[in-house]
């Protein structure tokens, strides 16, 4: 019936259509409007039930804005439906990104250029990743965009991201104080950390006031920075901790602090850190980071077991032995050596097929522990 000027259109099969497309494998059974043949009926499977949620009430004598549509109407309306779904999508992805970068941006301070470049470095770093992509294994946030209530039969699609950064203050901490988390997943190990960062604006602003007197007399000590690492560390306006994912997706306590080890200015500690443990398997290879080491080994299992991981269980186990020779050898070799050691190790892993093959044609001879004992030793 079309609803313009009330004249009867008489039903259409349209399995006609499919005749291209199906090399003449098309229904040959009778088709009406009260009894469609079998491709008819699929078609008009994916279509959803009509009701409030779409045009309104539908009865008989005054159907709803769905039930007057032709075939071609429909797949007109639903080719918009999924465009405004993937816009969607692409949207929200993107908030990801500008959300994030809002909140760093929260914690610059006027008067503190150089800590404010610490933040620009952090919002860098934080970007880089994100520009990084994310899938299904490397997504710490996915949301699901779909056609529902137009229909459920077209499959949603997901915005995703592989890093992210919220407010996580608690209704404890002090009006001046702010809490930003950041989560985010190792790119090949897949664990999940987060980062809280506490920022303490009024501290900031306290180190603000007489920083151009701290810089002065700081010149005077242009190799350590002491005078001006001093009143860094001693205002203590930005501080973070660090977790790890755990089994049951709680969080275990990681205590890694750089102390300034990156810099004067602890948003440098915060942009280093982030980078460390996106790339926390070859990290952990560095002999100072013993704290993210220990535990590396079951939190990369529990990742793999979760299907985060785009690592090989042989690559895998390759990282476990080095994790133990590392430590094992930190305790006896002297540091030109371990580290040098280290280097190798490292230049190792970063061939991405290092450690799939078990077979004896791998070179595992960093791994071996005549290796390890005879040629570094010597």
């Amino acid at each position: 019936m079309n609803k313009d000027n009330n004249v009867t259109i008489a039903w259409v099969c349209e399995s006609e259509g499919a005749k291209e497309l199906f090399a003449q494998m098309v229904p040959t059974e009778k088709c009406s409007e009260e009894s469609m043949c079998s491709w008819c009926s699929l078609k008009s499977e994916y279509r959803y039930r009509c009701g409030p949620n779409f045009g309104g009430i539908c009865i008989p004598e005054a159907p709803c804005t769905y039930c007057v549509m032709n075939q071609k109407e429909w797949e007109d309306f639903l080719t918009k439906k999924m465009e405004e779904r993937d816009s969607e999508a692409k949207a929200t992805t993107e908030a990801y990104l500008a959300d994030g970068i809002a909140r760093l941006r929260e914690m610059k301070c006027n008067g503190l250029e150089a800590h404010n470049n610490s933040i620009d470095l952090c919002i860098a770093t934080f970007t880089e990743i994100f520009n990084n992509g994310a899938d299904e294994q490397s997504s710490v946030k996915t949301e699901w965009h779909d056609l529902s209530p137009v229909s459920v039969y077209v499959p949603g699609v997901p915005s995703r991201t592989s890093i992210i950064a919220y407010e996580d203050t608690s209704e404890w901490e002090k009006e001046d104080t702010k809490t930003t988390t950041i989560e985010l997943r190792g790119k090949e190990s897949g664990i999940k950390y987060k980062i809280s960062i506490k920022f303490k604006a009024n501290r900031a602003r306290t180190l603000s006031k007489r920083i151009g007197e701290i810089l002065l007399a700081n010149s005077e000590y242009p190799v350590s920075e002491g005078v001006l690492r001093g009143f860094v560390n001693a205002s203590e306006f930005l501080s973070f901790n660090v977790g790890r994912e755990d089994v049951d997706g709680g969080w275990d306590h990681l205590c890694i602090d750089p102390s300034g080890a990156f810099g004067v200015w602890p948003g440098d500690d915060v942009a280093a850190l982030i980078m460390c443990l996106y790339d926390d398997l070859n990290t952990a290879l560095d002999p100072a980071m013993y704290t993210l080491r220990h535990g590396m080994r079951d939190a990369s299992k529990i990742a793999f077991m979760k299907g985060n991981s785009k690592s090989s269980i042989n690559r895998l186990m390759a990282y476990d032995s080095a994790y133990l020779r590392v430590q094992e050898l930190s305790k006896s070799m002297s540091s030109e050596d371990i580290y040098s050691l280290v280097s190798k190790l490292k230049q190792n892993f970063s061939d991405p097929e290092f450690g799939n093959d078990p077979s004896p044609e791998v070179d595992y001879a960093m791994l071996q522990e005549e290796a390890w004992e005879g040629d570094w030793n010597e």
